[in-house]
C-alpha cells in the first residue's frame, strides 16, 4: 500500500503540469505520434516547431576564400630598358642587290685560283722583322695558333648577328624589326668586305710567309699548304678584314641604338676590337700572313665596317614617313671674333 501511494502522488504531481494538447493513450514501447496539424492548443502553450525534412547527404560547406591584406604596393622594376624602335630607313631593294653581288664575288674569289703571276712576294718594309719576332718556333705550335685564329674569326663574325641582333635587340629589347635590320646591315657589310678582300687576294697572288720553306725542314713539297691555292693567298688577310669588320659593326650598332646603355656599349666595342686584334696577330704567329697583310686587312675591315652601316644610320624617318638627314651635309662658313681680329669657322 505504501508503494502505491508514492506512485499516486508522483502521477498527481505530473498531471498538474500543463500540456499543449490532449494526452494520447498508447501501448508501452510505442513511439508517440506527432500531434495533428489542427490539434487545439491549450492556453499558454507554445506552438510546436515544424518538423525538418530528412537529409540524405549533409552538404559540404564551400571553402571561404582567403583574402591577404598587405599594405605594400607591387614592386615594379624601373631599370628595364624601353623597347627599341627602328627610326631609320629599312633595307631597300638596292641594298639586297649589293649584298647579293658582294656575296657572289666573295664566293667566287674563294673558288677561283689566284693568278699565276705573283705581283707581290716576300716581305716588305718591317714584315721580316715582325715575322722573326712573333712566329712560333715549332710547326705544331703554329697550327695551334692557326686554329685559334679560326675561333676568333668565328666569334667576331657571328657576334653582330647572334649576340647583338638576335639576343640583345630582339629578345632583350623586344624589337624584331631592329634585329632584322641590324642583321641585314651586317650581312651587306660583310659581303662588301669579303668581295674587296677576295678580289685583291686573287689578283695580287702573294705567297704566304711559310712558302719559302716548302720542301725544306718541316714542310715537304707535297704538303697540303704547299700544293693548293692556299699557298698564294697572303695579301691581304681575310681573317683580319672580317674580324675588324665585325668589330666595327658592334661599335656602330651599340652606339647608334644604345643596345645596353653606358658603359656596356663602349665595353662591347672595345671587346670586339680586342678579339679582332688577337685574331689578326695569331695569323702572324701561325706564319700564314705578314704584318702588312693583317694591317691592310684591319684598315679595310674598319673602313667598310663603319662606312656601310653609317650610311644606313645617317637618315631618320619621321612620323610622316619622310627621311631627314641627321647631320648637315653642306659646308657653312661664319665670321667669328678671335683674339687677333676676325676668324672663319666652318661647319661641314
Amino acid at each position: 500500500m505504501l508503494g502505491i501511494g508514492l506512485v499516486t502522488v508522483a502521477r498527481s504531481g505530473r498531471a498538474a503540469e500543463p500540456v499543449p494538447y490532449p494526452i494520447e493513450v498508447r501501448e508501452p514501447g510505442s513511439k508517440p505520434d506527432a500531434p495533428p496539424p489542427d490539434a487545439p492548443l491549450l492556453e499558454g502553450a507554445e506552438p510546436p516547431a515544424p518538423a525538418e525534412e530528412p537529409k540524405l547527404f549533409a552538404p559540404t560547406p564551400a571553402p571561404k576564400p582567403k583574402v591577404r591584406v598587405t599594405s605594400q604596393l607591387p614592386i615594379v622594376s624601373t631599370n628595364a630598358p624601353p623597347p627599341l624602335v627602328w627610326k631609320w630607313p629599312t633595307f631597300s631593294a638596292a641594298n639586297f642587290v649589293i649584298t647579293a653581288a658582294g656575296g657572289a664575288i666573295t664566293l667566287g674569289a674563294s673558288i677561283v685560283k689566284p693568278t699565276a703571276k705573283h705581283k707581290l712576294s716576300g716581305g716588305i718594309l718591317f714584315d721580316d722583322d715582325v715575322r722573326n719576332a712573333l712566329r712560333a718556333n715549332r710547326l705544331a705550335d703554329r697550327y695551334i695558333f692557326r686554329d685559334a685564329s679560326d675561333v676568333g674569326l668565328s666569334l667576331a663574325v657571328t657576334w653582330p648577328f647572334a649576340a647583338d641582333a638576335l639576343t640583345t635587340a630582339w629578345w632583350y629589347r623586344g624589337s624584331r624589326e631592329t634585329a632584322e635590320q641590324m642583321a641585314l646591315i651586317d650581312l651587306e657589310t660583310l659581303a662588301i668586305s669579303g668581295a674587296i678582300q677576295g678580289a685583291t687576294n686573287v689578283l695580287v697572288s702573294r705567297e704566304r710567309p711559310f712558302g719559302t720553306g716548302c720542301g725544306e725542314g718541316e714542310l715537304p713539297d707535297d704538303a697540303i699548304d704547299c700544293k693548293n691555292s692556299f699557298h698564294y693567298r697572303s695579301f691581304f688577310s681575310g681573317h683580319s678584314a672580317f674580324s675588324f669588320t665585325g668589330a666595327a659593326l658592334i661599335c656602330v650598332h651599340h652606339m647608334e641604338n644604345e643596345l645596353l646603355g653606358p658603359p656596356w656599349d663602349a665595353l662591347s666595342c672595345a671587346g670586339g676590337y680586342a678579339v679582332a686584334a688577337t685574331t689578326a696577330t695569331f695569323r702572324v704567329v701561325a706564319d700564314v700572313h705578314y704584318a702588312s697583310d693583317i694591317l691592310l686587312g684591319a684598315f679595310v675591315g674598319t673602313l667598310v665596317g663603319y662606312s656601310v652601316p653609317l650610311l644606313h644610320y645617317r637618315k631618320v624617318v619621321g612620323p610622316s614617313g619622310r627621311a631627314s638627314v641627321t647631320a648637315p651635309t653642306q659646308l657653312q662658313l661664319n665670321l667669328v671674333p678671335s683674339p687677333g681680329g676676325i676668324g672663319v669657322m666652318g661647319i661641314f
